[in-house]
């Protein structure tokens, strides 16, 4: 999963809300990015089963995406925090540095930082 991937995701999640699924320009302007790297974006999540977008340009997050959201987000919580916490970032840079790690991590690791926000640690 790479930190761009994860961008998207988080916007999207973000965004979806009640209503399960929005439009690509939508999520442009919540990025502040070109509709083209949207698109782009959004042809690789869909690739990999993350998103899916139907005729009409609506977008929402497969159940596989929502999986990952489900795992990420908690790790991408935790690291924040940690990132806040300990080496005094403001919550804009953690946030961001955050996604940058967790981007470069494998998901095996990914999963351990999340079970770790839990206060579960492995024997």
């Amino acid at each position: 999963m790479t930190s761009s991937m994860l961008n998207y995701l988080f916007a999207i999640h973000k965004l979806c809300g009640e209503n399960g699924e929005i439009r690509s320009v939508d999520i442009a302007d919540e990025m502040h990015v070109a509709r083209a790297s949207v698109c782009k974006a959004l042809d690789r999540l869909t690739d990999n089963g993350l998103a899916y977008r139907d005729d009409s340009y609506k977008v929402r997050l497969t159940s596989k995406g929502e999986e990952v959201i489900g795992l990420y987000f908690t790790a991408h919580a935790f690291l924040s925090d940690v990132l806040t916490d300990k080496l005094s970032l403001s919550k804009e840079n953690a946030e961001k540095e955050a996604v940058a790690v967790l981007g470069a991590m494998s998901p095996s690791t990914v999963k351990k930082l999340d079970l770790l926000a839990h206060g579960i640690t492995e024997a």
